[in-house]
Protein backbone atom coordinates (compact mmCIF):
# COMPACT_ATOMS: atom_id res chain seq x y z
CA UNK A 1 0.00 0.00 0.00
CA UNK A 2 1.21 3.48 -0.78
CA UNK A 3 2.15 5.94 1.92
CA UNK A 4 0.38 9.22 2.70
CA UNK A 5 3.08 11.11 0.81
CA UNK A 6 2.52 8.86 -2.20
CA UNK A 7 -1.15 9.83 -2.34
CA UNK A 8 -0.28 13.52 -2.21
CA UNK A 9 1.62 13.21 -5.49
CA UNK A 10 -1.68 12.78 -7.28
CA UNK A 11 -3.69 15.64 -5.91
CA UNK A 12 -1.61 17.74 -3.60
CA UNK A 13 -1.51 18.10 0.15
CA UNK A 14 -4.24 20.66 0.89
CA UNK A 15 -7.97 20.04 0.52
CA UNK A 16 -7.53 17.36 -2.15
CA UNK A 17 -5.20 15.13 -0.13
CA UNK A 18 -6.41 11.58 0.55
CA UNK A 19 -4.69 10.03 3.57
CA UNK A 20 -3.28 6.57 3.19
CA UNK A 21 -5.77 5.14 5.72
CA UNK A 22 -8.54 5.87 3.16
CA UNK A 23 -7.65 2.71 1.29
CA UNK A 24 -8.15 0.65 4.44
CA UNK A 25 -11.50 2.31 5.13
CA UNK A 26 -12.60 1.64 1.56
CA UNK A 27 -11.69 -2.03 1.80
CA UNK A 28 -13.50 -2.44 5.10
CA UNK A 29 -16.51 -0.30 4.14
CA UNK A 30 -16.24 1.50 7.48
CA UNK A 31 -19.06 3.97 8.21
CA UNK A 32 -17.89 7.10 9.99
CA UNK A 33 -19.33 10.46 10.96
CA UNK A 34 -19.54 12.99 8.16
CA UNK A 35 -16.35 14.97 9.02
CA UNK A 36 -14.26 11.80 8.94
CA UNK A 37 -15.61 10.13 5.84
CA UNK A 38 -13.12 8.93 3.23
CA UNK A 39 -12.21 11.30 0.44
CA UNK A 40 -14.27 10.42 -2.63
CA UNK A 41 -12.45 9.59 -5.89
CA UNK A 42 -14.73 12.04 -7.71
CA UNK A 43 -13.10 14.99 -5.93
CA UNK A 44 -9.68 13.74 -7.00
CA UNK A 45 -7.85 13.94 -10.31
CA UNK A 46 -9.61 11.83 -12.99
CA UNK A 47 -8.43 8.34 -13.84
CA UNK A 48 -9.61 8.78 -17.44
CA UNK A 49 -10.02 11.96 -19.46
CA UNK A 50 -13.14 10.80 -21.24
CA UNK A 51 -11.56 7.72 -22.91
CA UNK A 52 -7.95 8.88 -22.73
CA UNK A 53 -6.09 6.87 -20.09
CA UNK A 54 -3.92 8.43 -17.37
CA UNK A 55 -1.59 6.83 -14.82
CA UNK A 56 -3.93 7.84 -11.97
CA UNK A 57 -5.65 5.07 -10.01
CA UNK A 58 -8.67 4.77 -7.78
CA UNK A 59 -7.99 3.82 -4.16
CA UNK A 60 -8.42 0.24 -3.02
CA UNK A 61 -12.01 -0.94 -2.79
CA UNK A 62 -13.46 1.72 -5.11
CA UNK A 63 -16.43 0.53 -7.16
CA UNK A 64 -17.30 2.67 -10.18
CA UNK A 65 -20.29 2.54 -12.50
CA UNK A 66 -20.74 4.80 -15.50
CA UNK A 67 -23.19 5.37 -18.35
CA UNK A 68 -23.52 7.93 -21.09
CA UNK A 69 -24.19 8.88 -24.67
CA UNK A 70 -22.39 10.65 -27.52
CA UNK A 71 -24.50 12.59 -30.04
CA UNK A 72 -23.73 14.45 -33.24
CA UNK A 73 -25.51 17.74 -33.93
CA UNK A 74 -29.13 16.85 -34.88
CA UNK A 75 -29.06 19.73 -37.36
CA UNK A 76 -25.80 18.56 -38.90
CA UNK A 77 -27.42 16.86 -41.86
CA UNK A 78 -28.53 13.36 -42.73
CA UNK A 79 -32.26 13.95 -42.25
CA UNK A 80 -32.42 12.37 -38.79
CA UNK A 81 -31.46 13.21 -35.24
CA UNK A 82 -27.78 12.57 -35.94
CA UNK A 83 -25.62 9.68 -34.80
CA UNK A 84 -25.68 8.28 -31.27
CA UNK A 85 -23.36 6.01 -29.30
CA UNK A 86 -24.70 4.54 -26.04
CA UNK A 87 -22.32 3.09 -23.49
CA UNK A 88 -21.82 1.94 -19.91
CA UNK A 89 -19.54 -0.08 -17.69
CA UNK A 90 -17.78 -0.30 -14.37
CA UNK A 91 -14.55 -1.03 -12.55
CA UNK A 92 -13.22 -2.29 -9.23
CA UNK A 93 -9.95 -1.31 -7.56
CA UNK A 94 -8.47 -4.44 -5.98
CA UNK A 95 -5.70 -2.32 -4.45
CA UNK A 96 -4.29 1.19 -4.76
CA UNK A 97 -2.29 -0.08 -7.75
CA UNK A 98 -4.53 -2.66 -9.46
CA UNK A 99 -7.96 -2.22 -11.09
CA UNK A 100 -10.18 -4.30 -13.35
CA UNK A 101 -13.04 -3.03 -15.50
CA UNK A 102 -15.64 -3.74 -18.16
CA UNK A 103 -16.74 -1.35 -20.95
CA UNK A 104 -19.82 -1.83 -23.17
CA UNK A 105 -21.00 0.26 -26.11
CA UNK A 106 -23.58 0.21 -28.88
CA UNK A 107 -23.64 2.21 -32.13
CA UNK A 108 -26.12 1.75 -35.00
CA UNK A 109 -26.70 4.56 -37.49
CA UNK A 110 -26.19 5.57 -41.11
CA UNK A 111 -23.54 8.21 -41.65
CA UNK A 112 -24.69 11.83 -41.72
CA UNK A 113 -22.04 12.61 -44.35
CA UNK A 114 -21.68 10.48 -47.49
CA UNK A 115 -19.06 7.84 -48.18
CA UNK A 116 -18.70 7.30 -51.92
CA UNK A 117 -21.97 9.15 -52.43
CA UNK A 118 -23.92 6.90 -50.02
CA UNK A 119 -24.83 7.04 -46.32
CA UNK A 120 -23.97 3.48 -45.25
CA UNK A 121 -25.01 1.97 -41.94
CA UNK A 122 -22.42 1.28 -39.26
CA UNK A 123 -23.16 -1.17 -36.44
CA UNK A 124 -20.59 -1.60 -33.67
CA UNK A 125 -21.58 -3.42 -30.48
CA UNK A 126 -18.45 -3.72 -28.34
CA UNK A 127 -17.48 -5.37 -25.05
CA UNK A 128 -14.11 -4.97 -23.36
CA UNK A 129 -12.41 -6.41 -20.29
CA UNK A 130 -9.35 -4.54 -19.07
CA UNK A 131 -6.81 -4.54 -16.26
CA UNK A 132 -4.64 -1.65 -15.14
CA UNK A 133 -1.60 -1.70 -12.86
CA UNK A 134 0.37 1.27 -11.56
CA UNK A 135 4.01 0.35 -12.15
CA UNK A 136 5.62 3.35 -10.50
CA UNK A 137 4.66 6.25 -8.29
CA UNK A 138 7.15 8.57 -6.62
CA UNK A 139 7.41 12.31 -6.25
CA UNK A 140 5.48 13.94 -9.04
CA UNK A 141 5.58 11.10 -11.59
CA UNK A 142 3.47 7.96 -11.90
CA UNK A 143 3.45 5.26 -14.59
CA UNK A 144 0.82 2.61 -15.24
CA UNK A 145 0.19 -0.19 -17.71
CA UNK A 146 -3.22 -1.17 -19.06
CA UNK A 147 -4.14 -4.15 -21.19
CA UNK A 148 -7.53 -5.05 -22.69
CA UNK A 149 -9.16 -8.01 -24.42
CA UNK A 150 -12.19 -6.93 -26.39
CA UNK A 151 -14.72 -8.04 -28.95
CA UNK A 152 -16.87 -6.48 -31.62
CA UNK A 153 -19.89 -8.53 -30.64
CA UNK A 154 -21.39 -7.29 -33.87
CA UNK A 155 -19.50 -5.40 -36.57
CA UNK A 156 -21.50 -4.55 -39.66
CA UNK A 157 -21.15 -2.10 -42.51
CA UNK A 158 -20.76 -2.34 -46.29
CA UNK A 159 -17.58 -0.31 -45.78
CA UNK A 160 -16.21 -3.21 -43.68
CA UNK A 161 -17.41 -5.89 -46.12
CA UNK A 162 -20.64 -7.00 -44.43
CA UNK A 163 -21.46 -8.41 -41.00
CA UNK A 164 -19.01 -10.10 -38.62
CA UNK A 165 -19.70 -11.35 -35.09
CA UNK A 166 -17.32 -11.83 -32.16
CA UNK A 167 -14.31 -10.12 -33.76
CA UNK A 168 -11.50 -10.20 -31.18
CA UNK A 169 -9.45 -7.02 -30.67
CA UNK A 170 -7.27 -5.66 -27.87
CA UNK A 171 -4.86 -2.99 -26.67
CA UNK A 172 -1.88 -2.14 -24.48
CA UNK A 173 -1.27 1.35 -23.06
CA UNK A 174 1.46 2.76 -20.81
CA UNK A 175 0.26 6.14 -19.47
CA UNK A 176 2.65 8.51 -17.69
CA UNK A 177 1.29 11.28 -15.45
CA UNK A 178 3.26 14.28 -14.19
CA UNK A 179 1.86 16.41 -11.36
CA UNK A 180 2.80 20.03 -12.06
CA UNK A 181 0.90 21.39 -9.05
CA UNK A 182 -1.84 20.38 -6.66
CA UNK A 183 -4.41 21.19 -9.33
CA UNK A 184 -2.65 20.60 -12.68
CA UNK A 185 -1.44 17.36 -14.24
CA UNK A 186 -0.03 16.47 -17.66
CA UNK A 187 -0.38 13.02 -19.20
CA UNK A 188 1.51 11.20 -21.97
CA UNK A 189 0.12 7.87 -23.15
CA UNK A 190 1.73 5.64 -25.77
CA UNK A 191 -0.41 2.71 -26.85
CA UNK A 192 -1.11 -0.01 -29.39
CA UNK A 193 -4.58 -1.10 -30.51
CA UNK A 194 -4.81 -4.41 -32.39
CA UNK A 195 -7.58 -4.98 -34.97
CA UNK A 196 -7.77 -7.48 -37.83
CA UNK A 197 -5.99 -6.41 -41.01
CA UNK A 198 -8.98 -7.55 -43.09
CA UNK A 199 -12.56 -8.78 -42.68
CA UNK A 200 -13.52 -11.24 -45.39
CA UNK A 201 -10.91 -9.74 -47.69
CA UNK A 202 -11.99 -6.13 -47.03
CA UNK A 203 -9.26 -3.95 -45.49
CA UNK A 204 -9.77 -3.17 -41.79
CA UNK A 205 -7.80 -1.04 -39.32
CA UNK A 206 -5.02 -3.51 -38.51
CA UNK A 207 -2.53 -2.59 -35.77
CA UNK A 208 -2.54 1.07 -34.74
CA UNK A 209 0.27 2.51 -32.61
CA UNK A 210 -0.34 5.94 -31.09
CA UNK A 211 1.04 8.54 -28.71
CA UNK A 212 -1.27 10.87 -26.82
CA UNK A 213 -0.85 13.98 -24.70
CA UNK A 214 -3.38 15.48 -22.31
CA UNK A 215 -3.96 17.62 -19.24
CA UNK A 216 -6.37 17.76 -16.30
CA UNK A 217 -7.00 20.83 -14.16
CA UNK A 218 -9.00 20.93 -10.94
CA UNK A 219 -10.56 24.37 -10.63
CA UNK A 220 -12.13 23.35 -7.32
CA UNK A 221 -12.91 20.25 -5.31
CA UNK A 222 -16.02 19.69 -7.45
CA UNK A 223 -15.10 21.10 -10.88
CA UNK A 224 -12.34 19.93 -13.22
CA UNK A 225 -11.44 20.43 -16.88
CA UNK A 226 -9.50 18.16 -19.23
CA UNK A 227 -8.36 17.72 -22.79
CA UNK A 228 -6.30 15.25 -24.79
CA UNK A 229 -5.06 14.48 -28.32
CA UNK A 230 -4.13 10.94 -29.40
CA UNK A 231 -2.08 10.73 -32.60
CA UNK A 232 -1.62 7.49 -34.61
CA UNK A 233 2.03 7.01 -35.58
CA UNK A 234 1.54 3.77 -37.52
CA UNK A 235 -1.51 2.04 -38.94
CA UNK A 236 -4.81 3.68 -39.88
CA UNK A 237 -7.66 4.75 -37.57
CA UNK A 238 -9.99 6.69 -39.88
CA UNK A 239 -12.53 5.76 -42.57
CA UNK A 240 -12.43 8.44 -45.28
CA UNK A 241 -15.25 9.70 -47.49
CA UNK A 242 -13.95 7.44 -50.26
CA UNK A 243 -14.09 4.30 -48.05
CA UNK A 244 -10.32 4.13 -47.73
CA UNK A 245 -8.38 4.12 -44.46
CA UNK A 246 -6.19 6.96 -43.23
CA UNK A 247 -4.63 8.51 -40.12
CA UNK A 248 -6.31 11.22 -38.06
CA UNK A 249 -5.68 12.54 -34.55
CA UNK A 250 -8.39 11.76 -31.97
CA UNK A 251 -9.20 14.62 -29.61
CA UNK A 252 -11.44 15.26 -26.63
CA UNK A 253 -12.18 18.23 -24.40
CA UNK A 254 -14.54 18.29 -21.45
CA UNK A 255 -15.43 19.18 -17.89
CA UNK A 256 -16.51 17.16 -14.87
CA UNK A 257 -18.74 18.39 -12.05
CA UNK A 258 -19.21 16.41 -8.85
CA UNK A 259 -22.97 16.66 -8.21
CA UNK A 260 -22.51 14.75 -4.96
CA UNK A 261 -19.44 13.07 -3.45
CA UNK A 262 -20.60 9.86 -5.17
CA UNK A 263 -22.03 11.18 -8.45
CA UNK A 264 -20.26 13.18 -11.18
CA UNK A 265 -21.50 14.60 -14.48
CA UNK A 266 -19.17 14.96 -17.48
CA UNK A 267 -19.90 16.96 -20.60
CA UNK A 268 -17.44 16.78 -23.48
CA UNK A 269 -16.90 17.04 -27.21
CA UNK A 270 -14.81 14.61 -29.28
CA UNK A 271 -14.22 13.36 -32.80
CA UNK A 272 -13.74 9.80 -31.53
CA UNK A 273 -16.25 6.97 -31.85
CA UNK A 274 -14.87 4.44 -29.36
CA UNK A 275 -15.05 4.27 -25.56
CA UNK A 276 -13.08 1.08 -24.89
CA UNK A 277 -9.28 1.03 -24.52
CA UNK A 278 -8.79 -0.39 -28.04
CA UNK A 279 -11.49 1.55 -29.90
CA UNK A 280 -10.65 4.89 -28.27
CA UNK A 281 -8.18 5.51 -31.12
CA UNK A 282 -10.93 5.30 -33.79
CA UNK A 283 -12.43 8.49 -35.26
CA UNK A 284 -16.05 9.08 -36.22
CA UNK A 285 -16.78 8.43 -39.87
CA UNK A 286 -16.09 9.74 -42.37
CA UNK A 287 -12.77 11.56 -42.01
CA UNK A 288 -12.99 12.20 -38.26
CA UNK A 289 -14.26 15.71 -38.89
CA UNK A 290 -17.74 15.55 -37.33
CA UNK A 291 -17.72 16.19 -33.56
CA UNK A 292 -19.87 14.31 -31.08
CA UNK A 293 -21.17 15.91 -27.90
CA UNK A 294 -21.22 13.65 -24.88
CA UNK A 295 -22.92 13.38 -21.48
CA UNK A 296 -21.46 10.95 -18.98
CA UNK A 297 -22.51 10.00 -15.42
CA UNK A 298 -20.08 8.35 -13.01
CA UNK A 299 -21.24 6.80 -9.72
CA UNK A 300 -18.94 5.55 -6.95
CA UNK A 301 -21.18 3.93 -4.31
CA UNK A 302 -19.96 3.33 -0.81
CA UNK A 303 -21.16 3.88 2.75
CA UNK A 304 -17.73 5.36 3.49
CA UNK A 305 -18.53 8.39 1.31
CA UNK A 306 -20.84 11.18 2.42
CA UNK A 307 -24.12 11.62 0.55
CA UNK A 308 -23.98 15.33 -0.15
CA UNK A 309 -21.75 18.40 -0.21
CA UNK A 310 -24.55 20.17 1.66
CA UNK A 311 -23.82 18.28 4.85
CA UNK A 312 -26.13 15.84 6.65
CA UNK A 313 -29.53 16.05 4.92
CA UNK A 314 -32.59 16.96 6.95
CA UNK A 315 -35.39 14.46 7.49
CA UNK A 316 -38.09 14.99 4.90
CA UNK A 317 -41.69 15.74 5.77
CA UNK A 318 -44.45 13.63 4.22
CA UNK A 319 -45.30 16.57 1.96
CA UNK A 320 -41.70 16.89 0.72
CA UNK A 321 -41.56 13.16 0.04
CA UNK A 322 -44.85 13.27 -1.90
CA UNK A 323 -43.45 16.03 -4.12
CA UNK A 324 -40.79 13.65 -5.44
CA UNK A 325 -43.45 12.19 -7.76
CA UNK A 326 -43.69 13.62 -11.27
CA UNK A 327 -46.78 15.50 -12.34
CA UNK A 328 -49.11 14.59 -15.21
CA UNK A 329 -47.05 16.23 -17.99
CA UNK A 330 -44.27 17.96 -16.01
CA UNK A 331 -41.37 16.44 -14.10
CA UNK A 332 -40.58 16.95 -10.42
CA UNK A 333 -37.44 18.94 -9.57
CA UNK A 334 -36.87 16.65 -6.56
CA UNK A 335 -35.19 13.26 -6.76
CA UNK A 336 -36.04 10.14 -4.83
CA UNK A 337 -34.16 9.45 -1.63
CA UNK A 338 -31.33 6.93 -1.87
CA UNK A 339 -32.73 3.41 -2.21
CA UNK A 340 -36.31 4.53 -2.69
CA UNK A 341 -38.04 2.68 -5.52
CA UNK A 342 -41.24 3.75 -7.30
CA UNK A 343 -43.50 1.62 -9.48
CA UNK A 344 -46.24 3.49 -11.36
CA UNK A 345 -48.97 2.51 -13.83
CA UNK A 346 -51.69 4.49 -15.59
CA UNK A 347 -54.51 3.94 -18.06
CA UNK A 348 -56.90 6.28 -19.81
CA UNK A 349 -59.07 7.15 -22.75
CA UNK A 350 -57.91 6.69 -26.35
CA UNK A 351 -55.92 3.59 -25.34
CA UNK A 352 -53.42 5.66 -23.43
CA UNK A 353 -51.44 3.47 -21.00
CA UNK A 354 -48.04 3.28 -19.41
CA UNK A 355 -45.83 2.32 -16.54
CA UNK A 356 -42.62 3.57 -14.92
CA UNK A 357 -39.95 2.26 -12.59
CA UNK A 358 -37.73 4.75 -10.77
CA UNK A 359 -34.80 4.15 -8.44
CA UNK A 360 -33.07 6.72 -6.26
CA UNK A 361 -29.47 5.53 -6.44
CA UNK A 362 -27.87 8.66 -4.94
CA UNK A 363 -28.87 11.66 -2.82
CA UNK A 364 -29.26 13.72 -6.01
CA UNK A 365 -29.47 10.97 -8.63
CA UNK A 366 -32.36 8.92 -9.99
CA UNK A 367 -32.81 6.50 -12.89
CA UNK A 368 -36.12 6.07 -14.72
CA UNK A 369 -37.41 3.34 -17.04
CA UNK A 370 -40.71 4.14 -18.73
CA UNK A 371 -42.99 2.27 -21.12
CA UNK A 372 -45.82 4.30 -22.60
CA UNK A 373 -48.41 3.84 -25.34
CA UNK A 374 -49.45 7.30 -26.47
CA UNK A 375 -53.14 8.16 -26.92
CA UNK A 376 -54.42 7.30 -30.39
CA UNK A 377 -57.42 9.58 -30.91
CA UNK A 378 -56.02 10.33 -34.35
CA UNK A 379 -56.26 14.11 -34.04
CA UNK A 380 -52.63 14.82 -33.08
CA UNK A 381 -50.41 15.96 -36.00
CA UNK A 382 -49.00 12.76 -37.48
CA UNK A 383 -45.55 14.26 -38.05
CA UNK A 384 -45.17 14.87 -34.29
CA UNK A 385 -45.99 11.31 -33.21
CA UNK A 386 -42.91 9.05 -33.51
CA UNK A 387 -44.99 5.86 -33.52
CA UNK A 388 -48.37 4.42 -32.56
CA UNK A 389 -46.71 1.40 -30.95
CA UNK A 390 -45.73 1.32 -27.26
CA UNK A 391 -42.39 2.96 -26.56
CA UNK A 392 -39.67 2.43 -24.00
CA UNK A 393 -37.74 5.35 -22.51
CA UNK A 394 -34.90 5.34 -20.02
CA UNK A 395 -32.40 7.77 -18.58
CA UNK A 396 -30.92 9.54 -15.59
CA UNK A 397 -32.22 12.46 -13.56
CA UNK A 398 -29.73 14.63 -11.67
CA UNK A 399 -30.54 17.28 -9.06
CA UNK A 400 -28.23 20.29 -8.89
CA UNK A 401 -30.06 22.34 -6.22
CA UNK A 402 -32.25 21.19 -3.31
CA UNK A 403 -34.58 23.64 -1.56
CA UNK A 404 -35.22 21.08 1.18
CA UNK A 405 -31.56 21.38 2.23
CA UNK A 406 -30.79 25.08 2.05
CA UNK A 407 -30.81 26.01 -1.64
CA UNK A 408 -33.14 28.82 -2.76
CA UNK A 409 -35.03 26.41 -5.04
CA UNK A 410 -34.83 22.88 -6.41
CA UNK A 411 -33.27 22.36 -9.85
CA UNK A 412 -32.83 19.13 -11.82
CA UNK A 413 -32.21 17.85 -15.34
CA UNK A 414 -33.29 14.64 -17.03
CA UNK A 415 -32.33 12.83 -20.24
CA UNK A 416 -34.58 10.20 -21.80
CA UNK A 417 -33.71 7.99 -24.75
CA UNK A 418 -36.13 5.55 -26.32
CA UNK A 419 -37.63 3.71 -29.29
CA UNK A 420 -40.85 1.88 -30.05
CA UNK A 421 -41.37 -1.75 -29.07
CA UNK A 422 -42.33 -3.32 -32.39
CA UNK A 423 -40.64 -6.35 -33.93
CA UNK A 424 -39.54 -6.16 -37.53
CA UNK A 425 -39.84 -2.38 -37.70
CA UNK A 426 -36.81 -0.05 -37.61
CA UNK A 427 -36.71 1.86 -34.32
CA UNK A 428 -37.60 5.54 -34.24
CA UNK A 429 -35.24 6.97 -31.65
CA UNK A 430 -36.31 10.09 -29.74
CA UNK A 431 -33.88 12.31 -27.87
CA UNK A 432 -35.53 14.14 -24.95
CA UNK A 433 -34.00 16.62 -22.52
CA UNK A 434 -35.78 18.56 -19.80
CA UNK A 435 -34.94 20.89 -16.97
CA UNK A 436 -37.09 21.02 -13.83
CA UNK A 437 -37.20 23.90 -11.36
CA UNK A 438 -39.55 24.20 -8.40
CA UNK A 439 -40.09 26.70 -5.64
CA UNK A 440 -41.89 25.70 -2.47
CA UNK A 441 -43.74 28.88 -1.51
CA UNK A 442 -44.94 27.26 1.72
CA UNK A 443 -46.02 23.84 2.99
CA UNK A 444 -49.04 23.86 0.69
CA UNK A 445 -48.07 25.69 -2.53
CA UNK A 446 -45.36 24.67 -5.03
CA UNK A 447 -44.63 26.36 -8.36
CA UNK A 448 -42.86 24.47 -11.17
CA UNK A 449 -41.13 25.48 -14.41
CA UNK A 450 -40.18 22.79 -16.92
CA UNK A 451 -38.32 23.69 -20.17
CA UNK A 452 -37.90 20.71 -22.48
CA UNK A 453 -36.93 19.69 -26.01
CA UNK A 454 -37.40 16.52 -28.08
CA UNK A 455 -36.16 15.44 -31.51
CA UNK A 456 -36.62 12.49 -33.86
CA UNK A 457 -36.06 12.17 -37.57
CA UNK A 458 -36.43 15.69 -38.95
CA UNK A 459 -38.91 16.67 -36.20
CA UNK A 460 -38.03 18.96 -33.32
CA UNK A 461 -40.33 20.16 -30.56
CA UNK A 462 -39.51 22.53 -27.71
CA UNK A 463 -41.70 23.65 -24.83
CA UNK A 464 -41.84 25.49 -21.53
CA UNK A 465 -44.22 24.11 -18.95
CA UNK A 466 -45.56 25.87 -15.87
CA UNK A 467 -47.27 24.05 -13.04
CA UNK A 468 -48.98 24.56 -9.69
CA UNK A 469 -49.30 21.96 -6.94
CA UNK A 470 -51.54 22.87 -4.00
CA UNK A 471 -52.23 20.65 -1.00
CA UNK A 472 -55.82 21.22 0.10
CA UNK A 473 -55.56 18.74 2.99
CA UNK A 474 -53.06 16.18 4.24
CA UNK A 475 -52.16 13.93 1.32
CA UNK A 476 -54.56 15.52 -1.21
CA UNK A 477 -52.95 17.59 -3.98
CA UNK A 478 -54.57 19.59 -6.75
CA UNK A 479 -52.30 19.85 -9.82
CA UNK A 480 -52.57 22.13 -12.85
CA UNK A 481 -50.05 22.25 -15.71
CA UNK A 482 -49.72 24.01 -19.07
CA UNK A 483 -46.93 23.82 -21.66
CA UNK A 484 -46.38 26.32 -24.47
CA UNK A 485 -44.65 24.67 -27.44
CA UNK A 486 -42.65 25.76 -30.46
CA UNK A 487 -40.49 24.65 -33.42
CA UNK A 488 -42.53 21.99 -35.24
CA UNK A 489 -45.40 21.99 -32.69
CA UNK A 490 -47.96 24.77 -32.39
CA UNK A 491 -50.70 23.63 -29.98
CA UNK A 492 -50.08 23.98 -26.24
CA UNK A 493 -50.67 21.02 -23.93
CA UNK A 494 -52.33 21.11 -20.51
CA UNK A 495 -53.32 18.81 -17.69
CA UNK A 496 -55.34 19.18 -14.48
CA UNK A 497 -56.24 16.71 -11.79
CA UNK A 498 -55.78 15.46 -8.25
CA UNK A 499 -53.48 13.08 -6.44
CA UNK A 500 -54.08 11.45 -3.08
CA UNK A 501 -51.14 10.06 -1.13
CA UNK A 502 -52.42 7.48 1.31
CA UNK A 503 -51.36 8.16 4.91
CA UNK A 504 -49.04 6.01 6.97
CA UNK A 505 -46.41 3.70 5.52
CA UNK A 506 -48.48 2.14 2.75
CA UNK A 507 -46.51 4.03 0.08
CA UNK A 508 -49.53 4.21 -2.27
CA UNK A 509 -50.63 7.22 -4.29
CA UNK A 510 -53.62 7.41 -6.63
CA UNK A 511 -54.34 10.13 -9.17
CA UNK A 512 -56.83 11.17 -11.81
CA UNK A 513 -56.39 13.83 -14.48
CA UNK A 514 -57.73 15.23 -17.69
CA UNK A 515 -55.31 16.38 -20.39
CA UNK A 516 -55.02 17.10 -24.11
CA UNK A 517 -51.46 15.70 -24.27
CA UNK A 518 -51.04 12.29 -25.88
CA UNK A 519 -48.63 11.16 -23.15
CA UNK A 520 -47.16 11.80 -19.71
CA UNK A 521 -43.47 11.56 -20.58
CA UNK A 522 -41.10 12.53 -23.34
CA UNK A 523 -42.30 14.07 -26.55
CA UNK A 524 -45.83 12.89 -25.78
CA UNK A 525 -46.13 15.52 -23.05
CA UNK A 526 -45.69 18.23 -25.73
CA UNK A 527 -47.99 16.85 -28.45
CA UNK A 528 -51.65 17.90 -28.26
CA UNK A 529 -54.74 16.15 -29.59
CA UNK A 530 -58.06 17.89 -30.27
CA UNK A 531 -60.11 16.22 -27.55
CA UNK A 532 -59.30 15.87 -23.83
CA UNK A 533 -58.62 12.43 -22.43
CA UNK A 534 -59.06 11.12 -18.88
CA UNK A 535 -56.44 9.02 -17.08
CA UNK A 536 -56.18 7.30 -13.71
CA UNK A 537 -52.89 6.23 -12.13
CA UNK A 538 -51.46 4.27 -9.24
CA UNK A 539 -47.99 4.56 -7.68
CA UNK A 540 -46.36 2.40 -5.02
CA UNK A 541 -43.21 3.45 -3.14
CA UNK A 542 -40.84 0.77 -1.83
CA UNK A 543 -37.91 1.05 0.55
CA UNK A 544 -35.05 -1.07 -0.82
CA UNK A 545 -32.38 0.34 1.50
CA UNK A 546 -31.73 -3.22 2.69
CA UNK A 547 -30.16 -3.90 -0.69
CA UNK A 548 -27.84 -0.94 -0.20
CA UNK A 549 -26.85 -2.09 3.26
CA UNK A 550 -26.24 -5.62 1.98
CA UNK A 551 -23.90 -4.25 -0.69
CA UNK A 552 -22.21 -1.87 1.76
CA UNK A 553 -23.36 1.16 -0.26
Amino acid sequence: MTTPSDHSTRTGAIQFQRPGIAAVMLMAGTMMAAPGLAQTPLTDQPVRLGWYETANMNPAGTITFYAGQMQTDPNGGGGGTGNQLYYGGGSYAVSDRLSFGVDLSSYQDPTIKPINGMNPDFVLNTAAFWAKYQIYEAGRISVAAQGSVESFLRLESPVFGGRYDNVIIGSVKVPVTVMVSERLQFHVTPGVSVFPDTNGGTPFYGTVASVGAGFSYMASERLSFYGAVDVPVSGNNTVTNTATLDQKAVWIGGARFAVTPKLALDTYVTNGVGITPATSILTHWPDGETPLFGVHLTWTPGAQFSDSFRGVPVDLTERQRDLQLDGFTLGSADTLEPWAFLASAWYGADQHAGGALSLGFDRDGQFDVIIEDYADAGTAPAKLVPTKAPRYMFGPKVRLMDQNNGDPLSLSGRLLFGRQIESGVPGVGVFYLEGMASYKVNDKLVLTANPKVAAFGGTEVAGVGLGVNYQVMDGLELIAEATAVGLDATSATWAAGARYNLPGKSGFSVDANVSNAIGRYGIGSMVAQDSPRYTIGLTKRFDVSGVGRLLGW
